[in-house]
């Protein structure tokens, strides 16, 4: 078995699920408050599996091309990057769009809603309070 297998790398020689380099950069940007470099995303990686400059170079052009990061550039090597939306609103999205693609959408959100834990019905709760305060009053 080659060091590559044992490593655990994929046929392709990458270390990481496809995607996930992606995820991992998005997780770092959400981390900090600014706009960050590329030098800062990688030394966020700390020890383990830290990526090429290069590598997060094109990761986070992806990322913009996506609609995913914003680029900004004081100047041609000053090049910060900073996420469009917060973790919380792309996940809401996601959940919406799979919401949005079922044949059964009453299902769907049985379904969702026996999974959530005690604090999470809560959240949910009070996230829609407002809505339905609204709705009571336009009526």
């Amino acid at each position: 078995m080659s060091g590559r297998a044992r490593a655990g790398r994929t046929p392709a020689g990458r270390t990481r699920e496809r995607g996930q380099l992606e995820a991992e950069v998005m997780r770092i940007l959400w981390s900090h408050e600014d706009a960050i470099g590329a030098r800062v995303v990688q030394e966020s990686f700390g020890d383990e599996h830290v990526p090429a400059y290069t590598t997060l170079l094109t990761v986070l052009d992806r990322l913009q091309k996506k609609g995913e990061v914003v680029r900004i550039a004081t100047s041609p090597r000053k090049v910060r990057f900073r996420p469009t939306r917060s973790d919380g609103e792309r996940a809401g999205a996601a959940m919406l769009s799979v919401l949005e693609s079922t044949g059964d959408r009453e299902e769907a959100l049985a379904q969702f809603a026996d999974h959530l834990t005690a604090r999470d019905a809560e959240m949910l709760e009070r996230a829609l309070r407002p809505r339905h305060t609204e709705g009571q009053r336009a009526g």
